[in-house]
């Protein structure tokens, strides 16, 4: 019975010892909490998720407004000549619209060369030669590009071209002469002078484009 009673004291002191080992031994093996607090950091909103921002490519330029914005050219209307003849260069028809007269500069002077006849024909039909020339070794020569005015100068004093001489086939005679511009330099005033300017006659020729086409 003593036995017993030994026993089944025994068997209870161990089973007490043994759970508060076992107790023991579970804490041990539990890991320990660690003391730093972690916080929790929300995530970027993306751009999708934002509908009141836009976001511009990185890639993307910025427009850049020039300094000296570069005007386009004034183009003048068409009905409006570009340049303006300030001198007698150029082909003018006779006050009778049967010559067409081109000047031309030849060193510090203006000579005019017959260019155009409006009736080049003689009685056979050939063209019209120079025969009351006084060389007489020029009457044959054709009268289209004869040189009919020679020696003219400009003077910037009375803005004139004086000092010329002009020589006439229809006559054969050659005369003093002097022109001068007129009609914003769209027509000339030739004046043919004989003698001491006693005997002088004034005509006017108008500018023209050329020599009219065939």
């Amino acid at each position: 019975m003593k036995y017993s009673v030994f026993f089944v004291t025994f068997l209870f002191s161990f089973s007490l010892t043994f759970a508060q080992v076992s107790k023991q031994s579970t804490q041990d093996q539990a890991p320990a909490k660690s003391a730093v607090v972690v916080k929790k950091v929300a995530p970027p909103a993306s751009a999708d998720k934002a509908p009141n921002k836009q976001v511009a490519p990185s890639n993307q330029k910025k427009p850049v407004n020039p300094v000296n914005p570069v005007k386009p050219p004034v183009v003048p209307p068409k009905n409006t000549p570009t340049t303006s003849v300030k001198d007698i260069t150029g082909y003018w028809l006779t006050a009778n619209k049967s010559n067409i007269i081109q000047f031309y500069k030849v060193g510090d002077t203006y000579q005019g060369k017959i260019v155009w006849v409006r009736n080049n024909k003689d009685k056979s039909g050939k063209p019209l030669t120079d025969i009351n020339n006084p060389d007489k070794s020029k009457r044959k020569n054709p009268v289209v590009g004869t040189i009919m005015v020679t020696n003219l100068k400009y003077n910037t004093k009375t803005k004139t071209y004086t000092g010329g001489r002009a020589y006439l086939p229809q006559t054969g005679k050659t005369f003093d002469c002097k022109a001068k511009l007129i009609k914003n330099n769209d027509a000339i005033e030739v004046t043919a002078m004989a003698g001491l300017s006693l005997m002088s006659k004034t005509l006017t020729w108008t500018r023209t484009t050329g020599v009219p086409s065939k």
